[in-house]
């Protein structure tokens, strides 16, 4: 998309940066609002109810999110309690007070690009203690002797996260006008990423191709089973979640399944075959890697994996299980992608820095 243009000519004839504010000017109302809105939605799902959850005999508890990382303090499970506190109740915060200083006082510049490609890129990382309730609520489903109940904390909850992540974008693209298409003479040839990354193309291709066989494997094996007496032995894998999820008309964690696990996974495996065996010249190619960036922005295979080892550590007192085969081609996955993903903005980056230096 084209972006407002990011100068002003003062009267004295030279040429001033101005923020995205003042870039977009009555809009830009639009974009702190919403900012806004976010906010008091985090507050929200800081402090409502955010699950209940239910054991035979034992009775049942509801829970708050902050009353979750409280109980895991207190019982001595310090790094789950820093990791969830961390990621789902300090950050939230810090990346709207980045968002903020990025839109209304940072002038265009590599120091604001690079904020808005790090707040992109940890962004997901909230849905940390969502993804937590989503394997209980899971694991619960269609069984009698336990169940988990989600209530609007969570719902607050994903939708201020959804929202600050889509801000994050909105501002990445508006930013984009600094990586602009230059005329070189002569023009750079059209080349595949996969040649001009020389050796570590063939990782990347290698890694790829992994990575694409170790998604199909987690389509079609779970990564845990019930292993305990009066439930019901079922086992879970990322389609399986979905399926729960919809069963018990869990339409929020339904869509955050079926998109973070299932469809945006897929999209960058396929964007990634696609940027790397399609020949473009270099500044395309960084672009492309950008475009790539959003959409792994929201593929959160990798979330879902530290979710699952979160609750092997603490809620077997929940639900005991056995680990399948499943949660290790999850993770293979996502490390397949991480390292794809790495080789291709460093192969990107330096087509780019190519050209400039000629």
């Amino acid at each position: 998309m084209n972006a407002p243009p990011q100068t002003s000519t003062t009267d004295a004839g030279t040429t001033q940066q101005r923020t995205l504010h003042a870039a977009m000017g009555q809009r830009s109302w639009i974009y702190l609002g919403a900012l806004a809105l976010a906010c008091a939605l985090q507050v929200l799902g800081l402090f409502l109810p955010f699950m209940r959850i239910d054991v035979f005999i034992k009775g049942g508890k509801t829970y708050s999110l902050l009353h979750t990382v409280w109980l895991m303090w207190t019982e001595g499970l310090w790094a789950i309690a820093l990791l969830i506190g961390g990621f789902s109740v300090v950050f939230p915060f810090v990346k709207m007070a980045l968002l903020l200083r990025a839109w209304r006082g940072m002038p265009a510049g590599p120091g604001r690009t690079t904020l808005l490609l790090w707040m992109g890129r940890l962004g997901k990382w909230s849905m940390l203690d969502p993804f937590t309730v989503l394997v209980l609520v899971m694991l619960a489903s269609d069984q009698w002797a336990v169940s988990a109940t989600t209530f609007l904390g969570v719902y607050a909850f994903l939708t201020a996260v959804a929202i600050t992540m889509v801000l994050s974008m909105v501002a990445s693209v508006l930013d984009e006008h600094t990586i602009r298409e230059r005329e070189v003479a002569p023009r750079p040839p059209r080349r595949m990423l996969l040649r001009a990354a020389g050796w570590r193309g063939v990782i990347a291709l290698l890694a790829l191709a992994s990575g694409i066989a170790c998604f199909v494997g987690t389509l079609a094996n779970p990564f845990l089973q019930i292993n305990q007496f009066l439930l019901h032995g079922e086992s879970y894998g990322i389609t399986g979640a979905a399926v729960a999820m919809v069963r018990e008309r869990n339409w929020p964690l339904a869509a955050l399944s079926c998109f973070g696990l299932l469809l945006m996974p897929g999209v960058l495996l396929l964007a990634e075959a696609w940027a790397w065996l399609t020949p473009a010249r270099p500044l395309t190619h960084l672009r492309r890697r950008r475009l790539i960036a959003f959409a792994a922005e929201w593929s959160m295979l990798d979330v879902m994996a530290l979710a699952l080892g979160l609750f092997l550590l603490e809620g077997q007192r929940f639900v005991k299980t056995d680990i399948q085969t499943g949660l290790w081609l999850l993770i293979a996955t996502a490390l397949c992608l991480w390292v794809v993903g790495w080789i291709g903005r460093h192969a990107a980056g330096e087509g780019v820095r190519r050209i400039d230096g000629a």
